[in-house]
Parts: structure tokens; sequence; C-alpha cells
């Protein structure tokens, strides 16, 4: 578990993150959105020791002060893939040497290459010697061979096709089945993040807001209340509804009002930005 409280982070002079209270289940596959410029990068940066010091405010599996081989649990991948100018293996043994790993180097090497679908004749091959989806890969591979308690991924599928984002999203289950491991994943790739998030975090205005991976409400039986401050009389797609919706649907990427007994793909929806914050 990684606990965050009264996280303040300014960047010239303007505040871009105000967490006051976050829990985050290192257990889990979780998922953070926002629009750019939100502050998730900056917020992987911080839980990687990366960017100030928050030792006060973040404890990390119930300790403040870490020592180097337990900040080595957390691994952040950042969007695009950093390579020494050396052999792929040669790269893969420089992390596993960094993060102290002495044992099973082959197997965890082999084991990585196989979740990415990438051919052991690529140890050999030289970062120039890589299409930039090889890259993407391999560097992937080598985070994975690692098997961090908790990893941080910053845009994964921002430069990826279709088949290896699936390659991608199938690895990173495997790595929680076999191994537990959790997973922080900040995208906007919504069809990427969909079918994996077991928690939805969307960071808005500095604050991160909560939502379960599914949340539909009876309109009428669950009491459903908004905030004071938003006002739905005036959106003229509500007003076209012939009677009152019955249900609605929230996810951090829009708030779904309908009347059917399924979700709608494609009904009256209102960008949660422009209504802001719903209270339940």
């Amino acid at each position: 578990m990684i606990e965050i409280s009264n996280l303040f982070f300014n960047y010239q002079n303007k505040e871009v993150l105000k967490i006051k209270n976050l829990k985050l289940d290192t257990s889990k596959i979780s998922i953070l959105m926002g629009t750019n410029g939100s502050g998730k990068s900056t917020f992987l940066r911080i839980l990687k020791f990366l960017e100030g010091d928050f030792s006060k405010n973040i404890s990390y599996f119930g300790n403040f002060k870490l020592n180097n081989k337990q900040k080595r649990e957390i691994y952040l991948l950042f969007p695009e893939p950093i390579l020494l100018n050396r052999s792929v293996r040669a790269n893969f043994l420089f992390t596993l040497k960094t993060y102290g790993i002495k044992e099973d180097i082959e197997e965890r090497i082999k084991e990585s290459l196989m979740f990415l679908n990438l051919d052991e004749s690529l140890l050999s091959k030289y970062p120039n010697e890589l299409s930039s989806g090889q890259s993407q890969k391999i560097a992937f591979a080598i985070a994975l061979s690692v098997r961090a308690k908790y990893y941080l991924l910053d845009e994964p599928s921002a430069f990826l096709d279709k088949n290896t984002t699936l390659l991608f999203k199938k690895a990173i289950l495997k790595m929680h089945e076999n191994f537990n491991t959790g997973f922080l994943i900040a995208s906007h790739d919504k069809h990427f993040l969909d079918s994996l998030a077991q928690k939805k975090l969307y960071l808005h205005s500095g604050e991160i807001l909560e939502f379960e991976n599914t949340n539909v409400f009876e309109l009428e039986n669950q009491g459903v209340k908004f905030c004071n401050f938003i006002d739905f009389s005036n959106c003229k797609k509500y007003k076209d509804f012939k009677k009152p919706p019955s249900k609605i649907a929230i996810d951090p990427y829009k708030i779904s009002f309908f009347n059917s007994k399924n979700i709608p793909k494609n009904n009256y929806e209102f960008i949660l930005e422009k209504c802001y914050i719903i209270a339940l």
C-alpha cells in the first residue's frame, strides 16, 4: 500500500497537485487519467522519488523512509524507450545488476521476452538495429524482468500499434497474475485502459477523484445527489429526454443519462470537466 497525505506541488507559481489523502493498493492495476498538463507525469515522478522530497507525505509499504533497495521496488517506465548504446542483452544485464538481482538472470530475460512475443535473437542487437516498435517492447521487457512490486507506466501505449498494445495488456495481466504485481498506468488511451482497470483515478485541477470500474446507479432508488453547483437544467440535451432518466453512469470521461436497461454506446454525455464533480 502507498499512502499519501497533504501532497502539494507547485510549478512556476502554479499549483499542479493538491492531494490531501490517497491510498494506492499496490496489488491492483490502477489507471490514472486526466487532460494534458494535468500533472499525471509529475505525480508518477514524485512516486519514483524523482521530483522533490515528499518523504513526510508518502508512505511506501508502511515506511516513510526507504533505503535504496526498497526504492527499487518502484519502477517507472517512461513513454519513450531509454536504451543504452550496447546490446539488448547488455541492457538487460545492466538493469538487473542495478536492481541488485543476481539470481535467475537467464530465466528472467527469457520470460520477459516471451511476455512480449520477442525472439531471443534480438539479444545480440543494438538499439540502432531495432525498429521503434521493437525498442518499445524491449524497454518494457527489461522493466518486467526486474519483477518490481509496483510499476508506474507513463503513457505506455502512446507510440504503439494495435497488436503491440494488445501484447502490453497481456503482459501486464500476466505479471499481475504470476507475481501479484501492481501497476499505476497513466494514459489517455481509454481502449487500452478499460479492460485493465481494477481502479480508476482521475486527476482534475490537481486533485485525484476515485472511481470503481463500473458505476451505474438508479437515480430514484439509490438517491443519487448532485453537488449544488451542477445545473443540468440548462443543458439542452438533458431537456431532450421525453421523461426524466432513470439511471446514471459515471466514469472519469463522461456522465451518461439513460432510460434503457443497458448502458447505450451513444447517448447524452457530458464531459466531466464541464460538469465538475459528482457527489454521491
